[in-house]
């Protein structure tokens, strides 16, 4: 026999158990959602969640005229309303801004108020002083690029600390790159880039004296050549 499906929750029994989410929880300081959202601590421990949704399930089925409703439910029926009433009040703020006042097709209702009520509406969009919100994942991607942009210019000051050509008596830059005597491990791929591109110079550099080198020694081969032929 196939088990039977538990009906569906009310209106009703959403709205009560937002408000049940919302309320202080015991001497915690703070509602059962944000205590359910908290890290685990000395004082908040898993047993501790689970003795607030047992509190929950009482509370709930205490109140509510439908049927007995698990704290297992409750737990899932709460994680549920949490992303679909904050997707709702995501769109109906993004229609707001765009129109700039209602009437238009939106979906928010008395429910998604007091669900927003509880997770807290400054946790989905920042509302400034223009008619335009922005939503504070924008401001998480702009603080994660700041973030990426102070650390390359730290490695870049590393960079130049560590390979800054030294100054020669005229004034002048020296050009001559010598390598070290023992590699020194790269900081970062900024360094291992600038240590490439210097062996790679210093290649070219002993390169061009090595031919300068076979040049020179052709010359003095082509000479001692013309001077037996002359002879002859």
């Amino acid at each position: 026999m196939a088990k039977q499906r538990a009906p569906n929750f009310t209106l009703q029994e959403n709205t009560l158990l937002a408000h049940l989410m919302g309320e202080e929880y015991m001497n915690f300081g703070m509602s059962r959602h944000k205590l359910d959202r908290h890290r685990f601590t000395s004082q908040i421990s898993s047993s501790v969640k689970k003795e607030m949704w047992s509190n929950v399930e009482t509370t709930f089925n205490a109140n509510s005229t439908g049927p007995h409703r698990k704290g297992s439910d409750l737990e899932k029926k709460w994680e549920n309303l949490t992303s679909t009433q904050r997707g709702i009040y995501q769109d109906h703020q993004r229609m707001l801004t765009l129109t700039g006042s209602p009437p238009f097709n939106s979906k928010c209702t008395i429910l998604t108020e007091a669900v927003m009520n509880v997770i807290g509406k400054e946790g989905v969009d920042i509302m400034g002083i223009g008619p335009s919100s922005l939503d504070t994942s924008i401001l998480q991607l702009t603080d994660m690029r700041d973030d990426d942009q102070q650390d390359a210019e730290i490695n870049r000051t590393m960079c130049t600390s560590r390979y800054t050509p030294s100054m020669a008596e005229n004034g002048y830059r020296s050009a001559t790159i010598s390598p070290p005597d023992k590699p020194s491990p790269s900081c970062c791929s900024h360094c291992s880039l600038h240590e490439l591109n210097a062996l790679k110079k210093r290649k070219l550099e002993l390169q061009i004296q090595l031919f300068e080198a076979q040049l020179a020694r052709f010359d003095e081969e082509y000479i001692i050549m013309l001077f037996v032929i002359i002879l002859l």
